[in-house]
């Protein structure tokens, strides 16, 4: 048996390094893993070429052929001339984390799955369609979804928290890229009433220190509430981020009876893959 084994393994080794490649980008991401510890060429060509390869091939095939999100940003042909390391084409073939929103049930189309209601009783409703106020704009934020969460005249408030290592972007991987995180949503009131809208974002590190914090709010008057509008922000070079946590309010300036305070929708958190190409003659 150890015979045929050594035959087989020696058979291999007579395989240009072109074809073992190939063969080798045909292996799920975690198995390429162990294939690392197999021997020294499989490790040096499975960290400078399998694992672009496996990206750039199946970019074609994910997400029902429209590729990776986190290779949205750049023509197909250019995968494999990233400069990246091996291990974060690993987490990019495993859980394609970059460029893609990260807030779960963003629009409320899932009811309040996924949130934290922080008041001490839950105030907020969820509109199928905008009541009062324009639809949701035509823009890749919301998924085709048409729902937003509503307010009402007591302050209504909520929070997500967003941990990047889930996504398979723990602190080697954030230390490396330094990536910047973008954090955006949209916003309105009805148009016969004013509203008042507050948005923080805040990034944490592995022991829960704040690192950095975003505010921003705006009050809209009654008869000039009824428009969309977006509020974002970057956060640039993130080394240290583990985690960050959105968080959200709302409330209607007439204290009406009924929701007729800020709608929220379309919320986003994406982490942005750095964009570097090889030197053209590497």
């Amino acid at each position: 048996m150890m015979e045929v084994l050594k035959s087989y393994h020696d058979s291999f080794d007579l395989l240009p390094d072109e074809m073992v490649v190939y063969t080798l980008s045909f292996i799920d991401a975690d198995t390429l893993l162990d294939c690392r510890l197999v021997c020294k060429r499989w490790q040096e060509l499975i960290d400078a070429y399998v694992f672009q390869e496996k990206a750039s091939r199946e970019n074609k095939f994910v997400n029902n052929g429209k590729g990776y999100y986190s290779f949205s940003k750049i023509d197909s042909n250019n995968i494999r001339k990233l400069e990246l390391p091996w291990y974060v084409f690993h987490v990019i073939c495993k859980y394609d984390p970059f460029n893609r929103n990260l807030v779960k049930n963003h629009c409320g189309q899932n009811a309040f799955m996924h949130w934290s209601i922080t008041n001490d009783h839950n105030w907020w409703t969820i509109e199928e369609n905008p009541q009062g106020a324009p639809l949701l704009p035509d823009d890749p934020d919301f998924d085709g979804h048409t729902s937003c969460f509503v307010s009402t005249y007591r302050l209504c408030s909520k929070r997500q928290k967003i941990i990047f290592k889930n996504y398979g972007l723990n602190d080697i991987m954030m230390k490396t890229l330094q990536p910047e995180i973008l954090v955006s949503e949209w916003y309105t009131g009805r148009f016969d009433c004013g509203c008042k809208y507050a948005l923080r974002a805040t990034v944490h590190d592995g022991n829960d220190k704040l690192i950095e914090q975003h505010n921003y709010s705006d009050v809209l008057p009654q008869w000039e509430a009824n428009i969309w509008t977006k509020a974002s922000h970057s956060f640039k070079n993130q080394s240290n981020a583990s985690y960050l946590i959105l968080y959200h309010s709302g409330v209607d300036t007439q204290y009406w009876a009924g929701h007729y305070g800020t709608k929220i929708s379309g919320s986003v958190v994406k982490v942005l893959l750095p964009i570097k190409f090889k030197c053209a003659n590497s």
